[in-house]
This record gives C-alpha cells, structure tokens and sequence, in this order.
C-alpha cells in the first residue's frame, strides 16, 4: 500500500508498505481523506521522536492522526463498507498517512451522512480539542466573553461555532480577510491582528483561549478577568504559569487531547447532520501532491482544515 514516511527529517511517498493487521479491540480502516496539522510538521522535524520511542509508537507512517474512510472487515459493532471518520491515538499505533489503518474501535465513529470524506477529516481533531477546552477547562456558558486567537484555523473554526452554540459572548483574532467568514460561523466581533495588536485592547473576557499557540500568559493578562482563564494550544512553553495557576485566581489550563472519543464524536456528528456545526477545508491535494500540501500549511490566510486524499472512494 502507499503511505507517507519520515526519512532524514523529510516526508517520503512509499508505495510498498505493507497493510497492518488490526489487533484486540482494533478495526481496520481503509483511508479514503486525512488532514495534516502542525504536529505532523513537528513530528517529521523529529520533535517527538523520544516520545514515540517511548510509547511504543514505531509504526513506519507517523503522520495524520485524523481521518474518514470506511470500514474494510467487520470488527467491533463496525461493519465493511461502512463510512467512518476517527482521530488516532497521538503516540500510539498507526497513522493515517496511508491507505490502511488499524485504530482501537473507541477511537471512531459512524460519518455524519450529509458531508463528504474530506469534510469529515477535517473534523475529529478540532471539534474534540475544541470542545474540551471549550467546555472541560473554559466552563463556557450562557453570557460568557471569550476570546478566540487563530479563529480562522482548523481547531478555530469549531471553538468559534461551538462557543455560539454554548451562547458565549465571541470575539474572534485572526488575520487579513477573516472578518465576514467568522461573524457568519458565529463571532460578534472580529479583530484584524496585523491591524489591531491585542495589547491595545481594554475590554476583558473571561476566556483566553490561544490557537495561534503565540501568547504567553503575562501577554494576555490584561485581557483577563479577575477570575478569568487563559488557554493555549499547548502547554510547552507555560509550565511555570500552570504551577502558578495553584496560587493565582487568573489561571492557565492545559490543553491535551490525545485521542479519539467514539461517544462524543457521535454527538459531533449529530450535531453536523442536523446543521449547527459546520466543516471547513481549506483546500484539498492528492497523496501525490502532498509536498503541496505541507507547503500550504506554512502559508497564512487558512480556513479550516488542510486535507489529502490517500485514497479515492
């Protein structure tokens, strides 16, 4: 089967890999689309690599960790044929960088019926990290004022969708050109970064929430609330401010979502059938052109998901 590989820190298309067998309580899955993220790019670069050696994760294909395919044998309350969509586990068993995948049964779900594969690949990531940090860590509510920086990308576009549905208070950060697309996906104001930096603002919210993974905490500390909560993307570069969020009432919480939820991606996909979350690509390459595709990654102006067909359906 074709795939991607990591070699001398560069991306390879190999169309010899052999197709994975799926173990206890896995399914296997053929890949029709899959996204790329920023820890794709990290991991190629060799960032993780002490992580994955330790977590066991020495599969060949160590890219795309969310995906659409369908079913390719019967397994687990999944049957062949079957259009699926899933979020790997993000140092454990395979990627979805290649045309088969084997992945626990947990960590997917039935695809929403009204979208398409490459919609559905776009999802499972950003609505499950969204979410999380949305509900678990934000406390988002009726009434409450939060805001979103990097709105327009893959995890943005569902904080901003959720957080209306949630009947948060949304005012959304992004670049050039951003302003009507993310007030009709449900922000009431927007902000033009390149035009307006954030320190000039005087209006506090009660969350920070940080998809751009660029602010510390002493940035957006005045643009706390009292009791108010800041959320990066990642926790890499704030463990001294999540120490001190034991003693402070400003707090910064950790943002981690690891793996699929086959529970909550089924609400995820009701929600998308009945028409209140939306999936947005930004732009669609074949496994061929998948240099393109990562070239695209780098680039700014994005909306939604960056996505590549491994296979045609």
């Amino acid at each position: 089967m074709k795939g991607l590989i990591v070699k001398d820190k560069q991306l390879i298309l190999k169309h010899d890999l052999k197709v994975p067998k799926p173990g206890k309580g896995e399914v296997l899955v053929r890949v029709i689309s899959s996204s790329i993220n920023q820890i794709d790019q990290e991991v190629t670069q060799g960032k993780y690599d002490w992580l994955l050696k330790l977590s066991g994760g020495n599969h060949p294909v160590k890219t795309g960790i969310e995906f659409s395919g369908v079913i390719a044998e019967d397994g687990y309350g999944f049957y062949k044929g079957e259009p699926v969509f899933g979020y790997v586990h993000l140092t454990k068993g395979c990627k979805a960088h290649q045309e088969y995948l084997n992945i626990n049964a947990n960590f997917l779900a039935k695809m929403p019926t009204n979208i398409s594969f490459e919609e559905a690949a776009s999802l499972p990531l950003g609505a499950l990290t969204s979410h999380a940090a949305l509900t678990e860590l934000g406390g988002v509510s009726k009434g409450t004022k939060i805001l979103i920086i990097g709105a327009s990308g893959g995890l943005g576009v569902y904080a901003v969708q959720f957080a209306k549905i949630f009947g948060a208070s949304v005012t959304a950060v992004a670049g050039d050109n951003q302003e009507e697309f993310l007030k009709s996906i449900g922000a009431a104001r927007v902000i033009n970064y390149r035009e307006t930096p954030l320190e000039q603002l005087t209006e506090q919210f009660d969350v920070v929430l940080d998809l751009s993974n660029k602010k510390l905490f002493k940035e957006v500390k005045s643009l706390l609330k009292e009791n108010g909560t800041f959320i990066p993307a990642e926790a890499n570069k704030h463990f001294v401010d999540l120490l001190l969020s034991l003693i402070r009432t400003q707090k910064t919480k950790y943002l981690y979502v690891d793996r699929g939820d086959k529970r909550k991606l089924e609400k995820i996909a009701k929600l998308v059938e009945q028409g209140e979350l939306k999936p947005f690509v930004d732009s669609v390459y074949s496994l061929a052109n998948y240099q393109q595709a990562f070239q695209r990654l780098s680039a700014s102006g994005r909306r939604g998901r960056i996505v590549i067909n491994i296979s045609c359906d």
